[in-house]
């Protein structure tokens, strides 16, 4: 007589099959990459640096629907659902690295300081397996470093309203003209100015100082800063070189433009500016540019107006994809130094990744990859000059994926206002050309000619769909 299995023996034995069939697929792989996985806090790399691939490759640790990442992916967005029965969130790598750093307690500073310092030493040695991520530090006493100063500015202001963001309280009259949102009113600028002159003079001189650096400055003092902050110290001196133009102190103007100047190269002319400082700079150099052409050289007496001094004062700089290259090493740097290092040296992380140091090479290479593409290329490349494509992260763990994504977020998008940046400095140069009699230069980004009404002494981007879309204002020119 044939045996035949009854229903229950089935009911039973074949999800025990399914199971093993996933042990043997999925969970066991899973359980062996464990056996080797680094200690929490202990970087370790599992390779040689490997070239950045982007090729879509499916790897162990994905390659059966039963695996440990599969599970553990699922009880995250288990855990992330509104209606989720047990209403905890399990948080994601980095987070206890935050709390330490907004946290109170004695201990938890001290935990959070101590991070930092092992994240600079082990800063050294992640340049020694990427140095062409390298930059060159320079060395300025403190009492010359103009970026230094103006930090010491910056914690002055918050400490006297520690639970505020650090501010100028500008009256609504300038608020109001400074947003573009009001008339000029020169009273309230003088009076303000006057009552401030403390605040004013520490700024103006902050802004004269040539030399900056980040050499020697603990990077949690400026990873990141205050952009509002950094853009009203410029917009002070933007009140006193219009005060000081309608006035007739054409010397005192150009100097009040000089140090608003000068602030805005404090932000990316360290040695490691981040896309945080540079958009800073951005910020504060256009505004400048802007306010100079139609506020405050209008404002000058006649006959007053030298446009080669003012062009050397404001120094409307358009620059190529070698300086996005430099700014990617910095951000490369702040990033490490400030987030990512500080994050794998946690070992206390309960959401500690296995494969620390395949996603410190991946970052890195990422970053690498962009300045390789950037430094060699010249001004006109810009509009066609795409970012790499981004490389396969199949190999990383559902948290260093996630914390891939998260650090490579926006900076595509942020090349984009960059470019439009040096567009806007371009037409403003050629402003100055046409102050000082000189012929119209092109477009020195697309090759292509501005227009130039004489009568009305507007110039204006080239025509086509390509600068409509860059929504660059027309400027008038004023007259020398």
């Amino acid at each position: 007589m044939k045996y035949r299995p009854s229903k229950s023996f089935i009911v039973i034995v074949l999800p025990l099959a399914a199971l093993v069939v996933s042990l043997g697929f999925g969970l066991l792989p899973e359980l062996k990459e464990f056996e080797v996985r680094p200690i929490p806090g202990e970087i370790t790399f599992t390779n040689t640096k490997p070239e950045v691939s982007h090729t879509t490759t499916v790897s162990a640790r994905k390659r059966f629907g039963w695996s440990m990442e599969w599970f553990e992916e699922g009880y995250y967005h288990l855990m992330q659902w509104e209606y989720n029965p047990w209403k905890r969130n399990p948080g994601g790598f980095g987070d206890h690295f935050s709390k330490l750093c907004e946290s109170k307690d004695p201990q938890d500073i001290a935990k959070a300081s101590e991070l930092r310092r092992l994240a600079e030493a082990w800063h050294q040695k992640l340049l020694l397996r990427f140095p062409e991520l390298a930059v060159a530090m320079k060395t300025i006493p403190d009492d010359q470093n103009g970026f230094l100063k103006w930090l010491d500015l910056l914690d002055k202001i918050q400490a006297r309203n520690p639970q505020s963001p650090p501010g100028i309280d500008f009256p609504i009259e300038l608020a109001d003209y400074l947003n573009h949102q009001g008339a000029w009113n020169a009273d309230a600028a003088k009076t303000w100015l006057d009552q401030q002159k403390s605040l004013v003079d520490e700024i103006h001189a902050i802004g004269l100082m040539p030399e900056r650096s980040v050499n020697g400055i603990p990077v949690d003092r400026w990873g990141l800063n205050s952009a509002r902050f950094g853009k009203q110290c410029g917009e002070v001196m933007i009140l006193e070189a219009r005060v000081a133009a309608e006035q007739g102190n054409a010397a005192a103007a150009l100097e009040s433009v000089r140090a608003a100047k000068g602030l805005s190269d404090h932000f990316s002319e360290i040695e490691t500016p981040s896309l945080l400082t540079v958009t800073v700079k951005t910020l504060m150099q256009l505004s400048l540019e802007s306010q100079v052409l139609r506020d405050i050289i209008p404002a000058l007496p006649a006959g007053q107006v030298d446009p080669a001094a003012w062009e050397n004062t404001l120094n409307p700089t358009v620059s190529g994809p070698a300086e996005f290259a430099r700014i990617m090493k910095g951000d490369w740097s702040v990033m490490n130094r400030y987030y990512l290092l500080p994050m794998l040296l946690d070992a206390e992380d309960p959401k500690y990744p296995p494969d620390g140091g395949d996603l410190l090479d991946y970052v890195s290479l990422s970053y690498l990859e962009i300045v390789r593409s950037h430094e060699s290329a010249t001004l006109t490349d810009l509009p066609t000059l795409q970012f790499p494509p981004i490389a396969d992260a199949s190999h990383l763990s559902r948290a260093s994926g996630q914390a891939a994504a998260t650090i490579s977020m926006g900076a595509s998008a942020w090349r984009k206002g960059w470019d439009r940046a040096q567009s806007v400095s371009a037409m403003n140069q050629a402003a100055f050309a046409i102050m000082k009699n000189q012929p119209i230069p092109q477009d020195p980004v697309y090759g292509q000619a501005y227009r130039w009404d004489p009568a009305t002494r507007q110039l204006s981007m080239p025509a086509g769909k390509t600068f409509d879309a860059l929504d660059i204002k027309p400027i008038t020119v004023p007259k020398p």
